[in-house]
């Protein structure tokens, strides 16, 4: 896409009013990418995997061109790995305080927190232990979020300058689960008011160069987003009242089954309007502001034809694979047995090498979908966003300089450890 530019009165072209996003992979390149090194980190058993995303980010990076100029990615797989190593340190000490405490409140308040429960108290005691043993994690989690994203920009850099992010992620924990709470409570009504805060949050402590982001607009704003929620809320009660009420199975059955349809395109719809509308209502430096045309019917399809291509190829895949472990074992079970023992170690040795080869095989399969998701479903959702995003008062970038770099210990190792954090 161009960008458009004015004209001064001398006819000199000034700095462009707009720029357009624009995201140009080259798919063969990202596919073998993506495929070698999902097979290098299957062979190193799951270590090369922090060079791995960094290698993606960096050619991902590139690959998007706001205005002809590529962003790049600065991070290392190294400080990953060795962010990745604190966190787990920390997650592993703060995993056994947790599980410390709520002994001592089972055995010494409660005193029945046993093995076999003896009557309901102790099984909800039970239950609720578990539970807060989930939701205990929940902290981290967001803790994280922040974290990754800090990271990310920190080592992100367009035109020779760097994004960066203040140190506020304990503040940008307690408040996320503060919300969570509350959209729990309200079964999602007040889920607006959580995107919201927490979005404005991030967005007023991002920085590009020595330029400040401010997140304006109202939360109450999102609630047009979420009508189709509301839908799919409504078919779901009604497939539940045809079946409770109305008798009717059958048809209350498929009434629930378009209603959880709908739910799901209710989820996507939310996140895409509500992504048009915060990114509407984003601020650079005062002055320089986003609109965005991301559409949730492309998203979806995107989505559901990559889906169905993979579905397909991975079936092409397995029969292939199958039918070479068929080849494969008749081969070996047919050798001539003069110099392989009797019948029995020639079939013995012809089953463990089926079995290596299946192994080999699933694994072989892993990294194929692991590689093909990049390229047909996380890539094209990640470039319909970009082609789709245009800057607006461009011009004012000129003015804006460079911002001392952010130094993270732990990179983005909470976010890894959790496996959280985006598909790239």
């Amino acid at each position: 896409m161009t960008d458009t530019s004015t004209l001064q009165g001398d006819g000199a072209a000034s700095a462009p009013t707009h720029l357009n996003g624009a995201f140009l992979p080259e798919n063969s390149k990202l596919f073998w990418l993506a495929l070698w090194t999902g097979a290098l980190t299957i062979v190193t058993f799951g270590i090369y995997r922090f060079w791995a995303r960094t290698r993606l980010r960096r050619y991902i990076w590139s690959a998007i061109m706001p205005g002809g100029d590529s962003f790049e990615y600065t991070g290392t797989g190294l400080e990953k790995f060795l962010g990745f190593l604190i966190a787990l340190v920390v997650l592993a000490v703060y995993s056994g305080l947790l599980q410390v405490g709520l002994s001592f409140i089972g055995f010494n308040l409660w005193g029945a927190m046993s093995s076999e429960p003896s009557g309901p108290m102790d099984v909800l005691i039970q239950l609720g232990a578990t539970y807060v043993t989930g939701l205990a994690v929940l902290p981290l989690i967001f803790f994280a979020q922040y974290r990754a994203r800090r990271y990310m920009l920190s080592r992100t850099r367009w035109r020779g300058l760097r994004f960066a992010m203040d140190a506020a992620a304990l503040g940008y924990a307690w408040r996320a689960l503060l919300y969570f709470g509350v959209s729990l409570v309200t079964l999602g009504a007040l889920m607006p008011l959580a995107t919201f805060r927490l979005e404005k949050y991030m967005t007023d402590r991002m920085w590009y160069g020595d330029a400040g982001f401010e997140q304006e607009g109202q939360w109450s704003e999102l609630y047009p987003a979420m009508k189709h929620l509301f839908i799919a809320v409504a078919v779901l009660l009604l497939g539940g009242v045809v079946v409770f009420f109305g008798q009717a199975v059958g048809l209350g059955g498929i009434i629930i089954f378009a209603g959880y349809l709908w739910l799901i395109f209710g989820f996507v719809y939310y996140q895409v309007e509500s992504f048009k509308y915060l990114t509407a209502h984003k601020v650079l430096d005062g002055r320089i502001r986003f609109t965005s045309n991301a559409s949730s019917g492309r998203v979806i399809g995107i989505f559901v034809l990559g889906l169905i291509l993979i579905m397909i190829l991975s079936f092409v895949f397995a029969l292939f694979l199958g039918l070479l472990a068929g080849i494969f074992a008749v081969s070996i079970g047919g050798m001539d047995m003069n110099g392989y023992g009797s019948v029995m170690e020639n079939f013995t040795g012809a089953g463990v090498l089926v079995g290596l080869a299946a192994v080999f095989g699933y694994l072989a399969f892993f990294v194929l979908i692991g590689a093909l998701v990049t390229v047909v479903i996380s890539a094209p959702i990640l470039g319909h966003y970009v082609d789709t995003l245009r800057v607006k008062n461009a011009e004012q970038l000129e003015q804006i300089r460079q911002r001392a770099g952010d130094s993270i210990a732990d990179a983005d190792g909470f976010a890894d450890a959790l496996d959280i954090g985006g598909a790239f």
